[in-house]
C-alpha cells in the first residue's frame, strides 16, 4: 500500500523523473512587439535581400511576423552586410522561438561576431573559464547575477541555433544544456563560498580537514539529459560534521544552509534579465519538511530507514555536480551510500509492483489535469520510456554493473537481449525518446517556458513543425501519434504483464481464498479433490505444513504479499503436471529458500511462464530443483527464450565470460572468482535444461560441459598467473647463454581428457613445465625459483577452482594421476614426465594416457606432450602382458565398485556396462597403436571406437554397435544424475546390450574377466 507520506511527496518524485513542475515564468515578459505599424513599410523595405529570400522559405503564416521582427531590429541596428550564411539560420531562429528573438534583439552585436562559431558545439573550455571568472569575481551579487543570466542566454542561443540546423543529434543538446547547469552551479557555489569564507572562515572537521559542500544532481541533470527550460533537481550535502574557523563560528549545518540559500538565489531568482535555472530541492530527505542541507550520515540513515522504491528510481541518475570534491568523497557518496540503496545484488523484480503503484497515481493525475496532449506525462510520453528503462535498471543493475549508468540512451541498448527487451523494442523506444525530447526542447524554446503541452495555437504548431523539419503540423502529428502509441504498448506490456487474466482465474481465486484464510488440511483436501488433483491428502498435508512453517509465518509484509500471489499460481500450474505432488514438493522447497529474498518470488509473479518452467523442470529433475534452491539467481535463466534450444560453443562461452568480466576490477580476485562462479553455474544450468528437454544429444551435452570446464579452467589459470607475475615476474631459464621464458601446461585426464564430463564430475589434472638449464627463476623485483613459482601457481589455481564462493565452488580437482601419485611433485618437468613414462609407468597409466588432452597453458608444452603421448603409446606399452594387465585391473575394479545385484544393474561398473566398454577400447587401442597409429588420434571413446572400426582393428559393425550402446548408457546415466539418483537401473534393462558387450569382451580378450 502507498501511505500518506508517499502521496504527499509524489509531486516531488515526478518532478525528478518527469519534470512535473508547475508555475512557469517567462523570462522576457512575452513575445516581441511587432506592432509598430506606423514605420512598418519603411522598415520592411530595409530588410536585406538574403533575409527576404530566407523569409520566403517559411510557411506563409510566418512571413509577416518575422518581417516585423526584422523591421524592429533595423530600427536600432544596421542590417547591412547580413550574409546568406547568417540570414537563413537567423530567420529560422526568429520564426521558431520568441525567446531567441528577444535575446538576439539584446545581443545583436555579439551575435554578428559569434555566429560563425556556432558551427561547433559550445566549448567546455569557455564554460569552465567563465565559471572560474565568476568564482574569482569581487563584483557585488547583483552584478554577478546579471553576468550569469547573460551568459546563460548567449549559451542557450548557441545551443538552439545548432538544434535548429537539423544536423545535431538531440543527445548533444541535452549534454550541452546539462554541462551549462553543471558549470553555473560550480560558479555560483564557488562565488558564494568566497563570500562565506570572508565572514565565517571554512568548515573543518575533527581532523582539521576542510569540509566542502557537495551538490547532488538528480533527474535529468544527473543523467546529462537536461531539456531547454528544465528545473534542476539538486540535493545539498556535506560529508562530515564540523564548524567554521572564522571569527564567528558556525556549525556545518548552519554554514552550508546559508551557502545553499545563496546558490539558489544566484541562479533561481527572476530579475530584469530573467533567471538562470529554476532549482528544486524537494527530493532531499523528508522533502520540504526536511533540512535544506544534510550530512552524508543523515542521508545514509534516511535511505536505510525510510528510502522507498520510488526514491530508488530518483537516485538512479544521481551524480555529484557543481564544485567537485575529492575522489574519496565522491566514491564514498556514490559507492557506499547511493549505489547500495539503488541496486540490489540479486534480481529485483519487485520493482514492477512499485512501478504499477506509481503509474496508478500518475494516471489519476493525468486524468484529473487532462494531460492527454502532454508529451511528458501523457500516455506514451517521455516519462513512460524513462520508467521502462529505470525499472529494468533496478531489476538487473545489481547483477549487471554495465546497467548502472545514468544516461538513458547509453543504457537502453544494453537492455536488449534474450532476458530483456527485444532489439525492435529498444529501437522503438530510442527513436521515440529522441523524437519526444527534441519536440520537448522546441516547445520550451518557444518562450523559455517549462511546458510539455502541444500548443492550441495554429501558428505555434506551424512554428514547431518548422523547427522539427516537417512540411506541416499534420505530418509531425502523425509521427507523434505513432511514437506515443508504440511507447504506450511497450510500457503496458512490460509494467502489466503479470496482470493478464486467463481461464484459470476462477481456480486461482479459490486457492487464494483458502491460502489467505489458512485453510485446514481437510479443506485443502476437499479443494484438491473437487478439482481432480491426484494425491489430494498428501498435497493438502504438504501445503498446510508449508503454510504454517516458522519460516513462512515470520516473513515480512512484502514477502507475505508476494507469497499470497505466488502460491495460488503455483497450485494452478501443478494441476497440469504429470506428478503434481512431486512438482509441488520440489517447487515449495525453492520457495522456502527464497522467502528471505522475496524479489525472486516477484520474478516468478511477474513472469507466469517462468513459474510454469520452474514447475516443469522440478517435476522432471531433482538436480535442477536442487540447483534452483541452492542458487536462486538461476531463476533469471528461465527468462531466456533460448533456454530449451540451447547450443553452446567455446566462442559463445568466451564471449559471455568476457562480457561479465568487463566490469570487474582485475585486482579484485574475490570479485573475479565470484563472477566466474556465477558464469559457470548459469552455463551448467542451461546445459542441464537443454539436456532434460532433449534438445541436445548426449554427446553434445558432454561436449558442452567439457567446453565449459576448459573455459573456466583457462580463466582461473589467467587469474592465478596474473597475480603471481604481478609480484614476481615471469619464470625464465638460461640455456646456451640465452634467457628463455618457461612454459606451463595443464593436461586433462579422465572425463575431461575424454570430453565426457558430466554434472559434478571431478577434473583430473596433471601440471607440467619446461623450465631447465641454469638460473631458473622469475624476472620480477621479488624473484622466485621457478619450481617454487610453479608450485604456488598450481596451489593458487586449485584454490580458485575448489574454494566455496557465494555461488558455490567451481570443480573438485583430482591430481592423483600425476607421476608417483600423491607422493609426486604437484608440477612436473616435462622431461621428467617423459622419463617416468619410459621407465616407471604401469599399464593402467598407459590406459589413462589414452584419455588425455592439453586443456590450458603453453602451446609449446601442449605440442611436446602430444609427442610424448604418441611415443609412449607406440613404443613403451608392455604388449606381452597387456591382455592380463587390462583384464586383471578390470576385475579388481569390479570387485571393489560394482553395486549390481539380482534386481539392479550398475551402469558404470556392472558386467557389460560402461567401464567394460572403456577397458575394451583401451585394450584394443594399446594393442594396435604401434601398427595402426590412427587409433591414438583421439582421446574420447566414441571416436576411438570409430577409428578401431575404420582400421579393421575391430569389426566395423561391432564398433558401431558398441558406440550406440555407449551412448545409450551415457544418456540413461545423465537422466539419473539429473534426478540425483544412483547410477543403477533395474536388472531387466539393457539385457541385450550387456550381453553384446560381454560377448565382445570374450571375443577380444579371450576371457570373461571373472
Amino acid at each position: 500500500m502507498i501511505d500518506d507520506e508517499q502521496v504527499s511527496r509524489h509531486e516531488a518524485v515526478i518532478a525528478s523523473l518527469s519534470d512535473l513542475r508547475i508555475g512557469l515564468e517567462q523570462v522576457y515578459r512575452g513575445p516581441p512587439d511587432y506592432s509598430d505599424s506606423g514605420r512598418l513599410p519603411r522598415m520592411i523595405d530595409a530588410v536585406p535581400e538574403p533575409v527576404a529570400a530566407a523569409i520566403e522559405t517559411l510557411p506563409a503564416s510566418l512571413h509577416a511576423p518575422v518581417r516585423r521582427w526584422f523591421a524592429r531590429l533595423a530600427d536600432s541596428e544596421s542590417l547591412e552586410g547580413v550574409k546568406e550564411s547568417l540570414a537563413a539560420p537567423l530567420v529560422r531562429l526568429v520564426a521558431c522561438s520568441d525567446y531567441a528573438a528577444n535575446v538576439v534583439l539584446r545581443e545583436w552585436q555579439w551575435l554578428k561576431t559569434q555566429a560563425a562559431e556556432f558551427d561547433e558545439p559550445p566549448s567546455l573550455f569557455d564554460l569552465h573559464e567563465f565559471a572560474a571568472s565568476i568564482a574569482a569575481s569581487d563584483e557585488p551579487v547583483e552584478t554577478v547575477k546579471g553576468e550569469l543570466r547573460q551568459f546563460r542566454h548567449r549559451y542557450m542561443l548557441h545551443v538552439l541555433w545548432r538544434e535548429l540546423s537539423g544536423r545535431v543529434h538531440v543527445a548533444e543538446t541535452l549534454r550541452a544544456l546539462s554541462d551549462l547547469a553543471d558549470s553555473l552551479l560550480d560558479a555560483a557555489a564557488r562565488y558564494s563560498e568566497r563570500q562565506q569564507t570572508e565572514r565565517f572562515g571554512s568548515v573543518r572537521d575533527a581532523d582539521g580537514d576542510v569540509v566542502p559542500i557537495v551538490i547532488l544532481g538528480m533527474g535529468k541533470l544527473g543523467g546529462w539529459e537536461l531539456n531547454f527550460s528544465s528545473d534542476i533537481d539538486i540535493i545539498f550535502l556535506y560529508p562530515n560534521a564540523g564548524s567554521s574557523d572564522g571569527e564567528r563560528s558556525l556549525s556545518a549545518q548552519e554554514y552550508f544552509t546559508r551557502q545553499a540559500r545563496s546558490i539558489v538565489a544566484l541562479l533561481d531568482e527572476v530579475t530584469a534579465e530573467g533567471f538562470v535555472f529554476r532549482i528544486d530541492t524537494r527530493l532531499r530527505p523528508f522533502g520540504d519538511s526536511g533540512p535544506a542541507v544534510v550530512s552524508f550520515a543523515a542521508l545514509e540513515s534516511y535511505l536505510l530507514q525510510h528510502g522507498r522504491t520510488w526514491e530508488r528510481y530518483a537516485y538512479v541518475k544521481a551524480r555529484v555536480v557543481g564544485p567537485k570534491p575529492s575522489r574519496r568523497i565522491v566514491k564514498e557518496l556514490d559507492e557506499e551510500l547511493i549505489r547500495p540503496f539503488v541496486y540490489r545484488r540479486y534480481l529485483d523484480f519487485g520493482v514492477f509492483e512499485s512501478l504499477r503503484e506509481m503509474q496508478a497515481l500518475i494516471a489519476t493525475e493525468v486524468e484529473r489535469r487532462d494531460l492527454a496532449m502532454n508529451i511528458k506525462r501523457g500516455p506514451g510520453g517521455i516519462r513512460e520510456i524513462e520508467f521502462i528503462v529505470q525499472s529494468l535498471q533496478l531489476v538487473r543493475g545489481g547483477a549487471r554493473p554495465e546497467l548502472q549508468r545514468r544516461e538513458l540512451l547509453d543504457v537502453l541498448p544494453k537492455l536488449a537481449g534474450p532476458r530483456g527487451l527485444t532489439a525492435a523494442t529498444t529501437d522503438d523506444l530510442r527513436d521515440a525518446y529522441c523524437f519526444l525530447r527534441r519536440l520537448e526542447n522546441f516547445l520550451q524554446a518557444l518562450r523559455d517556458q517549462q511546458t510539455h503541452e502541444i500548443p492550441d495555437s495554429v501558428d505555434d504548431c506551424a512554428r514547431i513543425a518548422l523547427a522539427m523539419g516537417y512540411v506541416d503540423w499534420n505530418a509531425l502529428a502523425a509521427d507523434l501519434d505513432r511514437h506515443r502509441r508504440l511507447v504506450a504498448e511497450h510500457f503496458n506490456s512490460i509494467a502489466f504483464r503479470a496482470a493478464e487474466s486467463d481461464s484459470d482465474d476462477r481456480l486461482r481465486q479459490r486457492f487464494f481464498e483458502a491460502w489467505e484464510r489458512n485453510a485446514s488440511i481437510q479443506r485443502w483436501r476437499e479443494l484438491f479433490s473437487d478439482e481432480g488433483y491426484p494425491d489430494s491428502l498428501e498435497l493438502a498435508t504438504l501445503l498446510n505444513e508449508f503454510r504454517n512453517a516458522p519460516q513462512t509465518l515470520q516473513v515480512d509484509a512484502t514477502a507475505s504479499t508476494r507469497l499470497d500471489q505466488f502460491v495460488p499460481d503455483l497450485l494452478v500450474v501443478c494441476r497440469k503436471s504429470m506428478h503434481p505432488l512431486r512438482a509441488l514438493r520440489r517447487t515449495l522447497a525453492i520457495a522456502e529458500k527464497i522467502l528471505r529474498r522475496s524479489a525472486y518470488l516477484a520474478l516468478l509473479n511477474e513472469n507466469r511462464a517462468a513459474t510454469k518452467s520452474v514447475v516443469r523442470l522440478c517435476e522432471n529433475s531433482r538436480y535442477i530443483a536442487e540447483q534452483l534452491a541452492r542458487h536462486p539467481m538461476l531463476l533469471d535463466e528461465l527468462l531466456d527464450p533460448r533456454l530449451y534450444s540451447y547450443e553452446i560453443s567455446r566462442a559463445d562461452l568466451e564471449a559471455e565470460l568476457n562480457e561479465r568480466r568487463q566490469h570487474c576490477d582485475d585486482a579484485d580476485s574475490e570479485a573475479q572468482m565470484e563472477t566466474l562462479a556465477q558464469f559457470q553455474r548459469g552455463s551448467m544450468f542451461r546445459i542441464a535444461v537443454a539436456d532434460f528437454s532433449g534438445s541436445l544429444p548426449i554427446m553434445k551435452i558432454s561436449d558442452a560441459l567439457t567446453e565449459l570446464a576448459e573455459t573456466v579452467l583457462n580463466r582461473a589459470l589467467d587469474f592465478a598467473w596474473q597475480e603471481l607475475t604481478r609480484d614476481h615476474g615471469v619464470p625464465e631459464y638460461e640455456e646456451n647463454g640465452c634467457r628463455k621464458a618457461a612454459g606451463f601446461g595443464v593436461i586433462g585426464y579422465g572425463k575431461l581428457g575424454g570430453i565426457e564430463l558430466s554434472y559434478g564430475s571431478d577434473l583430473d589434472l596433471v601440471f607440467l613445465h619446461d623450465s631447465k638449464g641454469e638460473r631458473q627463476r622469475t624476472s620480477g623485483e621479488k624473484p622466485l625459483d621457478n619450481a617454487v613459482f610453479f608450485s604456488r601457481l598450481v596451489r593458487r589455481l586449485v584454490h580458485y577452482l575448489t574454494t566455496q564462493t557465494g555461488s558455490g565452488s567451481l570443480y573438485e580437482v583430482d591430481m592423483r594421476l600425476r607421476p608417483d601419485g600423491r607422493s609426486g611433485l604437484l608440477v612436473t618437468n616435462i622431461d621428467a614426465f617423459e622419463r617416468y613414462q619410459d621407465e616407471n609407468a604401469w599399464t593402467w597409466e598407459h590406459q589413462a594416457l589414452l584419455r588425455v588432452r592439453p586443456v590450458a597453458g603453453s602451446a609449446a608444452i601442449a605440442d611436446e606432450f602430444a609427442r610424448i603421448r604418441l611415443e609412449t603409446l607406440s613404443n613403451r606399452v608392455r604388449r606381452d602382458t597387456l591382455r592380463a594387465d587390462v583384464a586383471g585391473m578390470r576385475r579388481r575394479m569390479r570387485d571393489e565398485l560394482d553395486r549390481s545385484n539380482s534386481d539392479w544393474f550398475d551402469l558404470k561398473q556392472g558386467q557389460g556396462g560402461i567401464a567394460d566398454i572403456e577397458f575394451l577400447v583401451q585394450f584394443l587401442v594399446l594393442a594396435n597403436a604401434k601398427t595402426h597409429p590412427d587409433v591414438m588420434r583421439y582421446s574420447d571413446n566414441i571416436r576411438q571406437l570409430e577409428t578401431l572400426g575404420e582400421t579393421d582393428c575391430l569389426d566395423y559393425a561391432c564398433a558401431a554397435r558398441l558406440q550406440d550402446i555407449y551412448r545409450a548408457y551415457r544418456l540413461r546415466l545423465h537422466r539419473l544424475v539429473l534426478e540425483e539418483l544412483e547410477a543403477r537401473v533395474p536388472a531387466t534393462e539393457f539385457r541385450s546390450e550387456r550381453e553384446f558387450v560381454q560377448a565382445t569382451w570374450i571375443a577380444e580378450l579371450g576371457e570373461t574377466d571373472g
